[in-house]
């Protein structure tokens, strides 16, 4: 009696136009197989002799154009979304300089959407509340320009003039010092540490001294021509109200370009990240306004040198935990000493204002204004801004922490998804710390 045929395999839901990738191979003839193989070398000789005129757009066309009759093998599909993927990364760091005001005008408009939003609750359009939104912007930045700005580079200016005193002083204090010849004793010469000392050591000590307080007045010249800032300017406001008004819109679109299946979870995560990010994004600015405003009017109240520029670094150095606290306490001893009689007292002032308004902002104003939501632990949060620091500089300190913790958010997600969970409430997710 014969045996029954064994009946082929079935593919799997959704898999059924899949094939192997080696069955293309299987259906061809031998000399079909050789001229494949040799047309194939001989494009690869053609792309080397023309390697010059080749760009990533060349060489994304020609893969798809290679590899999209093949579609239905898997292996063809990941090579041609890997590709599309690499071109899409280099096309942005490529573009990046372009696409910098659309990114300050998008980030613009996510801190200020939550008041458009509760305005269109109470019937107001939402054009109007960003017209008016935008006119305020404009005009704060106008007013820090004329007002704020000269200020502050006449502060920078007055604290490199202190700097360059205080070095040649400390230079003539060392060079006449009776440590010179008490270190003739253990066998070093004096006359080539005096040497050391003027050619060596001073000027590099003023070049770095000199460097970190004028990166913040050369930012802006090294990221572009001043043709390139005054039009991003001018352009910012502009884009910034296009995409407040249309802001929901927007975020509709975006969820649009992911297929249907996937949608439902897109805005789960948006939903989500919105909830994290955008609470401690606009909590950490207003904490951050608020201590600038605070330390520029202890400052002036206690007579010290450079108020206002004392203030906007403490507004910026806000936004670095942990880091930002240690160079400010570093500033107010170093501007503190810059001062007028009593030196020693104007210095515990100042480090110790720095120091009470941190205990302060950790204790009352972080907890109510920016809330629980990041959570982070102190060493992955010490380590993020180490990392982040390493890659992206200064900015890398101020986006690590939300970065760091959306990051966690997704991790903590995809573990309790691998463990067979379904989604639960948004704050679940969060860590705590």
């Amino acid at each position: 009696m014969a045996k029954p045929s064994k009946s082929p395999k079935r593919t799997q839901p959704g898999r059924a136009s899949e094939e192997r990738w080696d069955s293309i191979f299987s259906s061809l003839g031998r000399i079909e197989v050789v001229l494949l193989v040799g047309g194939v070398m001989m494009l690869l000789v053609l792309v080397y002799t023309i390697q010059s005129i080749l760009s990533p757009f060349l060489a994304l066309g020609m893969i798809l154009f290679l590899l999209y009759p093949l579609r239905r093998y898997l292996l063809a599909r990941n090579v041609m979304w890997l590709a599309a993927t690499l071109f899409s990364l280099w096309f942005l760091n490529t573009v990046l300089n372009l696409l910098a005001p659309f990114i300050i005008s998008l980030v613009f408009a996510y801190i200020l959407n939550p008041v458009v939003d509760l305005f269109q609750r109470w019937r107001v359009p939402r054009a109007l509340t960003s017209f008016i939104l935008i006119l305020l912007f404009v005009t704060a930045v106008v007013l820090i320009l004329f007002f704020v700005f000269p200020i502050a580079l006449t502060q920078i200016e007055g604290m490199l003039d202190s700097l360059s005193k205080v070095i040649t002083d400390l230079r003539s204090t060392l060079y006449n010092s009776p440590l010179m010849t008490k270190l003739e004793r253990y066998g070093i010469k004096s006359d080539e540490l005096r040497n050391a000392l003027v050619n060596q050591f001073t000027p590099k000590l003023d070049d770095i001294l000199k460097a970190f307080f004028k990166v913040v007045l050369n930012f802006a010249s090294s990221v572009s021509s001043v043709v390139t800032q005054i039009f991003y300017v001018v352009l910012v406001p502009f884009l910034t109200f296009y995409i407040l008004k249309d802001f929901p819109l927007l975020g509709h679109r975006f969820k649009l370009l992911f297929p249907r299946r996937f949608r439902d979870q897109v805005a789960n995560y948006m939903e989500r990240a919105d909830d994290l990010i955008g609470h401690y994004l606009r909590g950490a600015l207003t904490v951050a306004l608020l201590q600038g405003i605070v330390t520029a009017t202890l400052f002036s109240f206690y007579g010290l040198k450079y108020a206002l520029l004392m203030g906007l670094f403490a507004a910026l150095f806000d936004l670095i935990p942990y880091f930002g606290l240690i160079v400010m306490i570093a500033i107010s001893a170093m501007v503190a000493a810059f001062s007028d009689p009593p030196v020693l007292q104007k210095i515990v002032l100042g480090a110790g204002s720095i120091w009470a308004l941190h205990i302060f902002e950790t204790a009352f104003l972080s907890p109510r204004i920016v809330g629980s939501k990041i959570g982070l632990h102190p060493l992955l949060m010490i380590l993020s801004l180490l990392v982040f620091m390493y890659f992206l500089g200064f900015i890398g300190l101020l986006i690590a922490v939300p970065t760091t913790a959306l990051l966690i958010l997704f991790i903590k997600d995809w573990e309790l998804r691998r463990k067979g969970g379904a989604y639960v409430e948004r704050d679940s997710l969060i860590p705590q710390p």
